[in-house]
């Protein structure tokens, strides 16, 4: 079986990572484990289509580790179904069932973890060519031992496609009893935000604007994707002049695609940032940071 399983991952690298099959994806993955213990990690798969996907022969790999999906107590995926993995025991999600126990570690440290079908195909990677971990949280940060999210099912496995969950959208308890900053058996939190924020992008000033002054056109595409075609959002503007430590609000309520500001009302500087926020119906905000650049008003 190991024989098996070394080989299965070979065909994959020689494959290629970041391949995407329709049919089942690695979905989710609680690389740091949960609050209760950091060795309680877990990984979620899902069916993207609308047919049943049978796990005989399918097999999920990352470093020495391979797993046979098809041992599971459930050994197909409904159409849009879950399925979860949860190592060593079946309480590291302590109110969702597993669908199969597993043994092996993620390393902290990032891994790259490999989808294959029976017939040997990579059908899908999590975390390919990436050093460390493109999403999730440990520890330390603003959400702790939050995972690893695909945002859309059916996009690629690249840098754009993950995001660690945000601590408002989760569901699922730790051994604990504890909430989870996660997703088991749910769609993800990156998932809804991609179908119900607004997306925001800085047209004005642009990336290769180092310096500006006088009269400053800036300019922004927003857009609320649950929202009414070509729907103008609320824009508020705010202001940073250290780098992003802190903000200030610039103008509100606006309404439109661009704002003239006159930089002449604040100081010279080589620390200033604009930030955009776009509010729909719902409350729901969308946000766009400009790289840094200069003020330098003569005078």
């Amino acid at each position: 079986m190991l024989h098996k399983g070394l080989l299965v991952v070979a065909v994959a690298m020689m494959i290629g990572v970041g391949v995407y099959a329709n049919s089942l994806v690695i979905n989710e993955v609680a690389w740091a484990g949960t609050a209760a213990s950091p060795t309680d990690e877990w990984i979620e798969l899902f069916n993207p289509t609308d047919q049943p996907v049978n796990l005989a022969g399918w097999m999920l790999s990352f470093g020495d580790v391979v797993i046979d999906l098809g041992a599971g107590v459930e050994t197909a995926v409904a159409p849009g179904g879950y399925f979860l993995l949860e190592r060593t025991n079946d309480d590291t999600v302590s109110d969702v069932a597993a669908d199969l126990i597993y043994t092996g570690s993620l390393s902290n440290d990032g891994a790259v973890l490999y989808l294959t079908d029976p017939s040997g195909k990579t059908a899908d990677t999590a975390n390919a060519d990436h050093d460390g971990w493109i999403a999730g949280s440990a520890s330390s940060g603003p959400v702790a031992y939050a995972t690893m999210e695909r945002v859309d099912p059916a996009g690629p496995d690249d840098e754009t496609n993950w995001k660690t969950n945000n601590g408002l959208n989760v569901c699922g308890e730790d051994a604990d009893g504890q909430a989870l900053n996660a997703t088991p058996g749910q769609e993800n939190s990156a998932t809804i935000a991609r179908e119900t924020f607004p997306t925001v992008a800085i047209t004005s000033p642009s990336p290769d604007t180092s310096t500006v002054q006088g009269d400053v056109a800036i300019a922004w595409r927003a857009d609320d994707p649950d929202g009414a075609s070509g729907e103008l959002l609320p824009i508020d503007i705010y202001l940073s002049s250290d780098g992003g430590q802190s903000f200030s609000p610039l103008v509100k309520n606006l309404v439109g695609d661009s704002y003239v500001w006159n930089t002449e009302s604040v100081d010279n500087g080589d620390q200033y940032l604009l930030k955009v926020v776009a509010t729909d119906d719902d409350g729901n905000m969308g946000v766009a940071i400009s790289p840094i650049f200069s003020i330098s008003n003569s005078g």
